[in-house]
């Protein structure tokens, strides 16, 4: 009886392994994409929040659209709660943003997308903004290849050749995918110097300065006029004590402040410039504007 088992034991091995060798081969075809050309694709797959990817919503013509950079997003917090992976749009996804940048990678993705870095010009701080598949896109992402030495069909990596300075109009967007599976951070678990807040789906693309556009790729898109800069903070009433040019304080501990689009913690050790000061608080520029903190937070008591 034994004899019997371990043989049909062994017999059943071959169709086993030819059974695994089968689900490894289909799993690795189905994860080939294959792009035929800048807006076309095959093989893509991809489910993670696809309808509030790829909201077809058009930028307000004469609403309410943010000008910001990406040290801004990148000094947002993450939205908490939770967020799965069917979850519509949260409000704070509902607002629009143009936002200027550097481009410094692009890559494709899985689900046909063109994935984009930007930073601010000078700085480490980046986002993401990505461009879905779609007419609706289309010309964005020829525009957008045409930086790159890609040629089609495209399947593997390719370089970035020039790195334009370009305005994108679109949603903020939190991508769970790389948030650690923590909704309240604001780092990308790949890259610190990434935020997981995106622009995504970019409806509006300026190429150059978004004062004097050297090139406009909108797909149709209605032209949307950049707004003026965010307000700055109201400051603190004058200070009585005025700093001398070029002085700078180190936190000592943690602060508090609200920024024009949510609030962040600046860590103990950041050196900010000093504006003015008095007995009690010290006003100091961050991100372009004019905050008061408690001097006794900072190495100047």
């Amino acid at each position: 009886m034994k004899m019997r088992d371990r043989g049909s034991n062994c017999a059943a091995c071959p169709f086993l392994l030819a059974l695994l060798l089968s689900l490894a081969i289909s799993a690795n075809a189905k994860s080939r994409v294959t792009f035929t050309g800048p807006c076309e694709c095959i093989g893509n797959h991809g489910v993670s929040r696809w309808a509030a990817k790829t909201d077809l919503q058009e930028p307000p013509v004469n609403g309410d659209i943010k000008k910001i950079s990406p040290a801004h997003i990148l000094a947002w917090p993450g939205p908490g709660g939770r967020i799965g992976q069917r979850s519509e749009r949260i409000a704070p996804e509902n607002q629009w943003y143009a936002v200027t940048g550097r481009i410094e990678k692009i890559r494709t993705e899985d689900d046909g997308d063109i994935h984009i870095e930007m930073k601010d010009v000078g700085a480490d701080a980046g986002i993401v903004v990505e461009l879905p598949l779609g007419p609706r896109w289309c010309d964005m992402r020829k525009t957008v290849f045409s930086w790159t030495d890609a040629t089609f069909p495209l399947t593997g990596k390719f370089r970035l050749l020039q790195h334009p300075i370009i305005t994108v109009i679109g949603k903020a967007f939190y991508d769970i995918d790389h948030s650690g599976k923590n909704t309240q951070t604001n780092r990308r678990n790949y890259d610190g110097s990434l935020a997981v807040w995106e622009i995504h789906p970019v409806m509006n693309m300026v190429v150059g300065s978004g004062n004097s556009p050297s090139t406009v790729a909108t797909s149709s898109a209605p032209k949307v006029a950049l707004p003026p800069p965010p307000p700055t903070p109201v400051p603190a009433p004058a200070a009585t004590v005025p700093s001398t040019s070029g002085q700078f304080v180190t936190l000592t501990k943690p602060v508090p402040v609200q920024i024009p689009y949510g609030s962040t913690i600046l860590p103990p050790g950041t050196k900010l410039q000093v504006l003015s000061r008095d007995q009690q608080t010290v006003d100091v520029r961050y991100q372009d504007a004019r905050y008061t903190i408690p001097i006794l937070s900072t190495d100047l008591h």
